[in-house]
């Protein structure tokens, strides 16, 4: 079938006509959100309760807020942003119970940024790649696009607000760490990352 116009994650539908899918440009810029005027731009598109990056049909979680912010002042040596942050917040299925929900996203990117992993901060400021095994992501090439796929739970390390309340908000970077410090699952972590 033909591609369809504003279909970044490749289900044959527009994005702007579901509620768990949201597209933005942003700039090729590690501080995007100031806009740089002659930086490049690209899309990069986030499927919420993501199944193998397409929407789950029996779900109503959805994409709240999507943005880009700029990369913080402070990284871990070598590691590089080339679109600073994707922050974004979203609603989750009621499930009636008090027991934090997990949820399962991608992040659809353009190769051509040269990204190894969807990377945040935790609570206590330790950066982690949630599209790596040892946190149940993966990163998975389909078609022309990169998808990096993780999991953040509501109330968890990765959700800003801390609180089990049916929402998510999250900030996290597709970016680059050699591999040298990036390649092996966590086992301690120094001075705000893993090694």
């Amino acid at each position: 079938a033909a591609p369809v116009a504003g279909d970044g994650n490749g289900d044959g539908v527009q994005d702007s006509e579901q509620l768990a899918v949201g597209s933005i440009s942003v700039v090729l810029s590690p501080t995007g959100a100031s806009k740089p005027g002659d930086a490049p731009t690209t899309f990069v598109t986030l499927v919420d309760d993501s199944q193998g990056g397409k929407t789950n049909s029996e779900s109503n979680a959805q994409i709240t807020s999507l943005e880009q912010k700029d990369a913080p002042g402070q990284l871990p040596p070598g590691m590089e942003m080339p679109i600073g942050q994707v922050c974004f917040e979203t609603a989750l299925v009621a499930t009636g119970s008090s027991s934090s929900s997990s949820e399962t996203f991608s992040l659809y990117v353009d190769p051509a940024l040269g990204v190894n992993g969807h990377w945040a901060q935790d609570s206590s400021g330790v950066w982690a790649n949630l599209a790596s095994a040892p946190y149940g992501g993966k990163m998975v090439t389909e078609g022309d696009r990169l998808r990096l796929d993780f999991r953040i739970t509501d109330g968890g390390a990765f959700d800003a607000d801390g609180k089990v309340d049916a929402s998510i908000t999250a900030s996290g970077a597709p970016a680059h760490m050699p591999l040298s410090i990036a390649g092996q699952a966590p086992d301690e972590g120094h001075d705000g990352f893993w090694f």
